[in-house]
Parts: structure tokens; sequence; C-alpha cells
């Protein structure tokens, strides 16, 4: 793939991520501790795999 390809796939994995981070936190603050855990980690995963996939998939 080339370069605006890849840059493209991290802006729209990283705004969902940022989405979803902004969600978890306010979940925080509302004293759900462990749906806000859950929720960082959902964002960990979708930011993860994703750029797992570009980085490793040819190699």
């Amino acid at each position: 793939m080339n370069l605006f390809t890849n840059s493209f796939i991290i802006i729209i994995v990283m705004s969902v991520a940022i989405y979803t981070i902004s969600y978890g936190l306010w979940t925080w603050r509302e004293e759900n501790k462990l749906g806000a855990f859950m929720i960082f980690a959902v964002a960990s995963a979708v930011v993860l795999f994703p750029l797992y996939l570009l980085f490793f998939r040819f190699a």
C-alpha cells in the first residue's frame, strides 16, 4: 500500500479511538470503573490491531 492509504487508515483509526476514549472517560467519571476499563481495552484493540496489520502484513 502507498503512503496516502496508510495515512488515511491511521487517521480513521485514531479518530475512532479518540471518540471511544472520550466515552471511556465519561464512563469513568460516572463511577462505572469496570465499564470504563473495558472501553479502554476496546479502544486499545481498535488502535493496535489495524496498526499491526499495516506494519507486519508483508513481513
